[in-house]
This record gives structure tokens, C-alpha cells and sequence, in this order.
């Protein structure tokens, strides 16, 4: 005899936890069930703590941004744990050329930093470049070069890539990936035409047209926070170490198998799963949707967190952190300086550090060693912030399939998801595979997935 259940919800990571929530105010718990395959809620939202030192495995924060994600945030009861990074998080830094350049707004920014003379000069030609009105799918980097020129794409873009979506700019869709660029040279006919359009309709006192706006935000005790007061509210309607291996449908609506022959059914079904999970569930029931799941690639990386004694760190570490483009023959992707960030986070007397090794560019990082990564730190970072002593404590944490890629045709992946969807009503798919990789993203997918089909 089955379980029968008005929502199941298979996926216990950010967007599975939100979604779940969402359909259990809408339902009551006893009509909704959250299945796992793993030991843990969170995906790749885990908190490790070890002697005094906070590593996040996963995402290091979010932007406060989005209503949604605060509100979710709210009604969990955790408003008072949010933890707002130092204001020091808006000082950024780009590595060329042996130098940690910062990034700084105009004026600033033509008298110095990461680009040459030229490539200062070639951006700020970018009002004089047409507007392009081909149909055709453009790549991040070609859009970046044919506007703001070669080295600025280089140097500024390239690197930006690389540390939201560890891909490859010269493979990702524009508009899958930043459609809000897309649509500024569509609309505006380019990019600081754009901003000075936003900047007339922005009112006073509320920043500038610049940058992604929000604060990096997290939690008393990291990021796992969040997730550990879902599972707790959640309660009883989680089930983990429960893999599923297929979803039909039958008179009862949807039938979910799983791996240990606990059937259930269910009115509706959402799938916050990655899709090279996803896919093998609904293979049977729907050819072509897992078709369009399966075709979606992730990239991996690799995540190694160290401390170090603060005397044996010659750099202030006053800011963000550092990106690293690809053309600075350096294996990091770029280091994020934690307790600056957030302090407290590593014990007094130290620092600690987050480096990003691997992702499209350098697929097999995830497979090597912690002695070969921590090489790789000293050949990398120890450099450039006058490291002269090994760490006194690190992790590593590798994952396999970490980021979905938005590479081309994925506009049509995702509209091919959707008509799946339409083929099969009450069969919903959420999370960072479609419209969005970062944590507001996951919340604003799992919410349309219950409102949608609510």
C-alpha cells in the first residue's frame, strides 16, 4: 500500500526546502512528504565547523536583494541570525600582471587598475559600438569583446564568469546567463546607455546603476543555518536516504518508486533534483523531457578552505577577495577572504581563506589530490598575498557536478523542460538548472513551482 500525498517534493536541497515549506503552508505537513537521497537537507548548502573555524562547502552567502528569499527567511523565524558581510566586502580585486588590481567605478577607473591604456580607452569607446540585431545566440565573451573590447572581456568578464558559474565564457549563452545584459543593449542600445537610463530613474539615495546591488548576506553559524531550521520546521514530512528511482503515472495520479521499494503517490510532483539526477526518473514516463534534462551539463570544482596565523599573511586582506583570468597562467580561479567577510569565522590570531580550483576551464582539479591543491595554493596564492607559512588547518570539498552550465541552446532545453511540464500536469521542475544559479535564484524557482501548480 502506498503513501498517498497531496505534494511530494523530491530534492532536499535549497530549492526542495523552499518548496516544501511554500506547499506545506498551502496544504498543511500531513499532506505534503520531502524525499532525499542523501543523509542531509542542503545540497550544497553545508556548514563544516572545525576547532573555532567556520567552512562552508558550498555557497558562501546571498545577495539581500530578493523579497522573496527574505521573506522565506522571515516566516522560518531566522530573521534575527542574518549576518551582513563587512562593508569592506565592496572592495573587489582582479589579479594580472604579478598585482592584485582593485576594481573601482569611474573616474576612478581611468587612471589605473587591471586594464591598459588601451583596453581603458577601447571600454570607454563602448557608447560608439552599434547595436547588434542578430537573432543568433551570442556567447558572454563575444558579447563582452565585441562591446567593450578583447581585453576587458579578458580580464573583467571572463574572471566574473568563472566565479558565478565556474564555466567558460566563450561556451555560455548570454541570455540564459545574464539576460538583464542582453536586454540592455536590446532596449538601450548599449551598455552605458543603459546605466544612465537606470541611474536617471533610480531615486536618490539608493546606489548606483552599477553592479548586482544587495549585500552578501548569511547566517550565525553559516550557511547550514538555514537549512537546519527548514529540516526542523519541516519535521516529519522529510524522508532521507530516500533515492527515487522512477515517477509514472497511474489512476491515483503520480506513482514515485524508490530505491528501497517504498512506493508513493502523489497529486503533484516537484522535482528540485539536478537534472542528471532528474532525468533517469522520468525516462519512462516522458522520453523527450528527459532528453532536455539530460542534455543540460554541470562543471565541477573544488573548494579548498585554509587558515593561517595573521603574522604569516603579508597582504591586509581588506576586501572581498581576488579573481584570476585565464590568461594569467595561474591554476585558481580566485580566493574569497572569509573572515573578513564575516568575522569570527576563524579563531583570533588567524585568517581564513576560500580558493576556487577547477570548473569548465580545468575539469580535472575535482580528481586531484589535497596535497596536489594544496601545491597549487602555494604555487598561486602564497604569491600574491605574501603567504610564507602552510596552513594551519584545511579542507577540501569536491564537487563532482557542481554548477549547471547555461551553454548554448539552453533557452531551448529549458522551453523543451516546459513542454514536459505542459505534457504532464502537476509535474513541476525547480532549481538552479534553469533560470538562475545562485540561492535567490533556487528560492524564486521553488516558488513558482508551488504557485504554479497549486
Amino acid at each position: 500500500m502506498s503513501e498517498h500525498y497531496k505534494t511530494l517534493i523530491v530534492g532536499g536541497g535549497i530549492t526542495g526546502c523552499c518548496a516544501a515549506y511554500y506547499a506545506m503552508k498551502q496544504e498543511g505537513v500531513e499532506h505534503i512528504r520531502l524525499l532525499e537521497c542523501g543523509d542531509t537537507l542542503g545540497g550544497t548548502a553545508q556548514t563544516e565547523h572545525i576547532d573555532g573555524v567556520t567552512c562552508e562547502k558550498g555557497p558562501n552567502g546571498f545577495l539581500d536583494k530578493e523579497p522573496k528569499t527574505l521573506q522565506w527567511v522571515e516566516d522560518l523565524g531566522l530573521g534575527e541570525r542574518l549576518v551582513r558581510a563587512n562593508p569592506l566586502a565592496a572592495r573587489r580585486f582582479i589579479f594580472r600582471n604579478g598585482t592584485l588590481h582593485e576594481l573601482k567605478p569611474p573616474p576612478a577607473f581611468l587612471f589605473g587598475g587591471p586594464l591598459s591604456l588601451q583596453g581603458r580607452l577601447r571600454l570607454c569607446a563602448e557608447p560608439l559600438i552599434p547595436q547588434r540585431v542578430s537573432p543568433e545566440e551570442e556567447s558572454i565573451w563575444d558579447f563582452a569583446a565585441r562591446r567593450i573590447g578583447a581585453e576587458a572581456a579578458d580580464t573583467l568578464v571572463a574572471p566574473m564568469v568563472s566565479g558565478i558559474y565556474g564555466g567558460d565564457a566563450r561556451q555560455l549563452d548570454l541570455a540564459s546567463c545574464f539576460p538583464k545584459m542582453a536586454a540592455m543593449e536590446a532596449e538601450h542600445g548599449g551598455l552605458f546607455k543603459a546605466m544612465r537610463a537606470k541611474a536617471k530613474d533610480k531615486p536618490a539615495g539608493k546606489g548606483t546603476a552599477m553592479g548586482p546591488g544587495g549585500t552578501l548576506t548569511s547566517f550565525e553559524g553559516g550557511m547550514a543555518t538555514l537549512m537546519t531550521r527548514a529540516g526542523e520546521v519541516l519535521g516529519d514530512s522529510v524522508r532521507l536516504n530516500t533515492p527515487v528511482t522512477q515517477i509514472s503515472k497511474d489512476d491515483s495520479g503520480y506513482r514515485i518508486n524508490t530505491a528501497d521499494g517504498t512506493p508513493f503517490t502523489a497529486d503533484r510532483v516537484i522535482v528540485a533534483a539536478p537534472t542528471h539526477a532528474a532525468c533517469g526518473m522520468v525516462r519512462e514516463l516522458d522520453g523527450p523531457l528527459a532528453s532536455a534534462l539530460e542534455a543540460i551539463p554541470y562543471t565541477s570544482m573544488a573548494v579548498v578552505c585554509t587558515t593561517y596565523k595573521r603574522a604569516d599573511v603579508g597582504h591586509d586582506l581588506n576586501g572581498f577577495g581576488f579573481l584570476v583570468p585565464r590568461t594569467q597562467n595561474k591554476r585558481i580561479l580566485g580566493c574569497i577572504w572569509t573572515s573578513t567577510l564575516f568575522p569570527g569565522r576563524a579563531p583570533e590570531g588567524q585568517v581564513l581563506l576560500r580558493t576556487m580550483i577547477g570548473g569548465a576551464t580545468d575539469p580535472g582539479a575535482v580528481d586531484a589530490s589535497d596535497e596536489d591543491l594544496l601545491q597549487t595554493l602555494r604555487d598561486d596564492l602564497f604569491p600574491i598575498l605574501a603567504i610564507k607559512a602552510d596552513p594551519v588547518m584545511h579542507r577540501v570539498y569536491r564537487w563532482g557536478k557542481a554548477i549547471p552550465q547555461y551553454t548554448f541552446g539552453h533557452q531551448d532545453r529549458v522551453a523543451a523542460v516546459e513542454a514536459g511540464e505542459k505534457r504532464n500536469p502537476g509535474l513541476h521542475f525547480a532549481g538552479n538548472a534553469y533560470r538562475g544559479v545562485g540561492l535567490n535564484d533556487c528560492v524564486v524557482s521553488a516558488l513558482r513551482a508551488v504557485e504554479t501548480s497549486g
